[in-house]
């Protein structure tokens, strides 16, 4: 039986664990998250919500000051799905796993430019 190559070895990009609040929007509600980690391609986040699978969200992603740049702190607007969910028993609220379905090309780069950031420290 030939074993599993491990998630890190799947995924696309690099994941930082960073907890970056930031707001969601899908189908009329409106609420705050914070990521437990992110990449360029998606995030796991913490909610209190319980949010179905494949629910489509709009979210705004602001990104804390890039060491180096004299740019304000920008927001990224993106859209994801959510891929994965599990309910953390002890406090009742939801990890979801997060794909970003769309996201700009400028602010790809923007979150590619925060995590290298990351990455150096």
């Amino acid at each position: 039986m030939k074993t599993p190559k491990s998630i890190l070895e799947r995924r696309r990009s690099v994941r930082i664990q960073e907890a970056l609040p930031f707001k969601i929007g899908s189908k009329g509600y409106d609420f705050q998250a914070v990521t437990i980690n992110i990449s360029r391609h998606g995030a796991l986040c913490l909610v209190d919500k319980d949010i179905a699978m494949m629910t489509q969200l709009d979210i705004a992603l602001p990104i804390p000051g890039i060491e180096g740049s004299s740019r304000k702190q920008p927001i990224i607007h993106l859209r994801g799905v959510v891929v994965r969910k599990e309910e953390d028993p002890v406090s009742g609220k939801y990890c979801i796993a997060v794909f970003f379905s769309r996201v700009k090309p400028q602010d790809e780069k923007l979150l590619k430019e925060f995590i290298d950031s990351r990455l150096k420290t």
